[in-house]
């Protein structure tokens, strides 16, 4: 059913505001709506979480990763309401780790850039503190193309110059040079031209192979450090691993009660927003609690054209199959709740198209398994539901059908394998039943609001129609069927065109609307998907036994027979639990609420409490 809201008007004093937002927070019940003059109050919150932000994901690889079995970790209630204190000192200690292998990765690249712009120079003799510009000569060290060396060399002999040839490669000969101070314009010009690189040493005293010594020594105990700290960093993550998780969502939480708009007086500020009215005594409950009952509550009811969010309220099993309808359009407020109609009909479709006991029994063995082990909440936790839900109806129907993992065996009515146009008729006549109920829920909704005549005409009279077409493939009711059939089409003629003006509209309307019946067919055929899915579901299971059955032959086949068996059977069901859920929804999005249901409305989302990276425990 649709939950009748109340609209909300609250105000309190601008010193109780942080603490009403809080108890808003926390209780869940209020869905506010945009204060016109409203403005956030701003705070450190905002600061605290784009800081966390940047420190999760900079931790992100030292962290444990948590295998698909663990789960989010779970804190209790009473600790979540709290600030924070365990926490900040890890955040703290986590930025000094972090800045600290900042600096060493910083300065342990700066120590391997001039390694390496040592290591081809250490055949070098001369110091490096004596590659510089002295008051008579110049002493220099550079390279040049290994093809161009002997240029090279041809070039600092005609200049005067002294020279070493310190190493060469397939690609540069290095030469350290020395030259009269006059002559160092002149010969390292002609060099350039000769494409000359000059060596770029690092201040430092010593022979390059010396320096090079030393620094890799400094290179290897910066990495030693490096390695501490990272496991340093590594040990604190694992150990405040949630510390972490529930300070970054405490953040979130007061982030988002900072950003909330407000409005203001001079001495109070109010909000305005959207509440179950069967949970409008927790709001006043924490609101009260929390302003120390000095506040302003009024509470009323939607007025003509205002638009109220929705919130649907149904048992507990037709509650888990809501997620489906959502996935489509959540109801409108003002129309009924198609939960109650769609679940059964869902539940019964799924279990037609999966139609194997044995796959039933695994549905229902795993996803119990799952439950166990995962802990869902949510929207995971609903679609689980749903699945073990239909694993019931999937063995249901696999009994009825003889189906056991792709092998017929003693079926109670008929086997789909052996007479597949049976089961193509029970399809749609399934199809036919399904699209009636839709029909019926629109008449209802026509009959509510006054619109008693629309109903007979555009709802029961095709109905009629439907029906005695139905009837003209069974020789017993052909009479009866052609009567049903000539008066539902002759209703449908000289009543679809009535809101269209004149006689020629009107009777164009009609032969429009008669035409309709294509529709009609066209949907009820949709339903042979049901035969589709059920029959690919048995053939892919009976080739799984022939291929494992085929190399049963000694005890080295039986042990891999078993193999094709479990991979066989788990692949198979996992394809027809997709194709299932898929088929079933396009049924009910399409062939099911395109008769009635028009969606459009929006869900009822409270101010609360919402985490990702912890789980609550009340």
């Amino acid at each position: 059913m649709i939950v009748p809201m109340k609209k909300v008007s609250l105000a309190c004093m601008k010193e109780d505001r942080a603490a009403v937002l809080k108890a808003l927070q926390k209780a869940g019940v209020l869905m506010l709506t945009r204060v016109e003059d409203g403005v956030p109050s701003g705070g450190e919150a905002s600061a605290n979480l784009r800081r966390m932000d940047v420190l999760l994901r900079r931790l992100k690889p030292y962290r444990k990763k948590r295998s698909l079995l663990e789960g989010l970790p779970e804190v209790e209630e009473a600790a979540f309401d709290q600030a924070g204190e365990e926490g900040i000192p890890y955040a703290g200690r986590a930025e000094e780790l972090l800045a600290q292998r900042d600096a060493l990765e910083k300065e342990l690249a700066g120590k391997r850039a001039e390694a390496d712009a040592l290591r081809p120079w250490q055949a070098l003799s001369a110091p490096l503190e004596d590659f510089a510009e002295g008051p008579y000569a110049v002493n220099a060290a550079g390279s040049v193309p290994a093809r161009l060396a002997p240029l090279a060399e041809e070039t600092l002999r005609r200049c005067g110059a002294a020279w070493e040839t310190v190493g060469e490669d397939p690609r540069r000969t290095r030469f350290a040079v020395s030259c009269l101070k006059e002559a160092a314009e002149e010969l390292f010009s002609a060099l350039k031209d000769l494409e000359w690189e000059e060596a770029a040493f690092p201040k430092e005293q010593g022979t390059a192979a010396a320096v090079l010594a030393r620094l890799e020594l400094e290179t290897a105990a910066l990495s030693a450090q490096l390695s501490q700290t990272e496991e340093a960093l590594r040990a604190l993550a694992e150990e405040a691993e949630t510390e972490f998780s529930l300070l970054y969502e405490q953040y979130r939480a007061a982030n988002e009660r900072e950003e909330t708009p407000l409005g203001e007086t001079l001495e109070t500020v109010y909000l305005e927003g959207w509440a179950r009215a069967d949970r409008t005594d927790r709001l006043e409950a924490a609101v009260c609690k929390a302003s120390g009952g000095v506040y302003s509550l009024a509470l009323r009811d939607p007025a003509k054209g205002e638009t109220p969010p929705t919130a649907t309220k149904n048992n507990r099993i037709v509650s888990q199959f809501e997620n489906i309808t959502d996935m489509f359009s959540s109801p409108d407020y003002r129309e009924p709740d198609p939960n109650p109609v769609m679940a059964p009909w869902y539940w019964l479709i799924f279990g037609l198209m999966m139609g194997d006991a044995g796959y039933g029994l695994m549905m229902a063995v795993l996803i119990l398994l799952g439950k166990k082990l995962l802990r869902p909440s949510g929207t995971v936790a609903q679609l689980m539901n749903v699945m073990l839900y239909s694993s019931v109806t999937t063995m249901l129907c696999g009994v009825v059908f003889g189906s056991y993992f792709g092998e017929t065996w003693n079926p109670l009515w008929f086997s789909p394998m052996d007479d597949p146009v049976a089961m193509l008729i029970f399809t749609l006549v399934i199809g036919v039943f399904h699209i009636f109920t839709g029909m019926i829920c629109k008449m209802v909704q026509n009959v509510k609001q006054g619109r008693v005549w629309d109903a007979v005409f555009d709802q029961a009279a095709w109905m009629v129609l439907i029906l005695g077409l139905g009837m003209l493939f069974l020789p017993a009711l052909q009479a009866v069927g052609a009567a049903l059939a000539t008066a539902g089409a002759l209703v449908v003629l000289f009543t679809a065109g009535r809101e269209k003006k004149g006689f020629l509209g009107k009777a164009a309307g009609g032969l429009v609307g008669l035409y309709g019946i294509t529709s009609y067919l066209s949907d009820i055929l949709s339903y042979s998907r049901i035969l589709a899915l059920s029959l690919a579901t048995g053939v892919v299971g009976m080739v799984m036994n022939m291929l494992a059955g085929m190399i049963q032959g000694n005890p080295i086949g039986w042990i891999f027979s078993l193999a094709i068996y479990v991979v066989g059977h788990v692949f198979n069901l996992a394809l027809g639990l997709l194709s299932a859920y898929v088929h079933d929804c396009r049924l009910q999005y399409i062939e099911f609420y395109g008769k009635f249901f028009e969606g459009g409305g929006v869900p009822f989302r409270p101010f609360a409490i919402r985490t990702n990276q912890i789980r609550i425990r009340k």
